[in-house]
């Protein structure tokens, strides 16, 4: 087995919103790529900002009020639900949209990943916001239960605190989304493979795979 040192370093960037199921199914599927490639790269994922509902005030909605809002009916949403129960089947994510009962304002969570340096870390901070959101169902607005939940990552507790109270960096957040905004990103999730393949959407694991082929030849020929 190869050495990391001897493997293609990979960067990805993935615009994303922790309240988003289809960037939780996304994150999977490219999970999945990766695997396959476990013996030739080393990914470097940077997990980006992006805001889906950031007029939410601060202690939340109805989370199913405020979908019904976004689909139409509550018809339309139940559907929706049981598509990507079925998805996350797939995927192993453990959907329980029933759980939920608000729909949060992400701009705090998203600052206090953003401050956390170690990527790895950032990435396991976002796997466990979206087990709290989807799979447990708990309350994101609640300051204790972030603190509570973040803990294994960020064990000075004053320190979320100082982020979120901090509006330079939640305007540095806010710009960020702006930026990527009007350079086309209207939804999420958004990835970037090798700084210059992007991809739009949960697509299947196959589109990854076929781009980091793509990529692995491109460095190979650069040899």
């Amino acid at each position: 087995m190869r050495s990391d040192s001897e493997k293609t370093l990979l960067p990805i960037e993935i615009i994303s919103d922790v309240v988003c199921p289809w960037c939780f199914v996304g994150k999977k599927k490219l999970e999945k790529a990766l695997e396959q490639f476990q013996d030739q790269i080393v990914p470097q994922i940077r997990w980006r900002p992006f805001q889906l509902s950031p007029e939410i005030p601060e202690s939340g909605v109805n989370y199913k009020e405020h979908l019904i809002q976004k689909f139409g009916s509550e018809r339309a949403l139940e559907g929706a639900w049981q598509k990507l129960a079925n998805i996350g089947n797939e995927v192993g994510i453990d959907f329980h949209f029933e759980k939920i009962e608000k729909a949060p304002n992400t701009i705090f969570l998203h600052a206090i990943a953003s401050q956390v340096e170690d990527l790895q870390k950032r990435s396991e901070i976002v796997e466990r916001l979206f087990i709290a959101h989807f799979t447990e169902g708990l309350d994101l607005t609640d300051i204790n239960q972030i603190r509570d939940l973040l803990e294994p990552y960020v064990s000075n507790k004053g320190v979320i605190d100082t982020i979120i109270s901090n509006p330079q960096i939640l305007d540095e957040i806010r710009q960020e989304i702006t930026y990527y905004r009007q350079n086309g990103v209207s939804g999420v999730p958004f990835f970037i493979l090798g700084d210059r393949y992007s991809v739009t959407g949960a697509q299947n694991t196959e589109v990854f795979v076929d781009i980091i082929r793509t990529i692995l030849s491109e460095n190979s020929n650069l040899s």
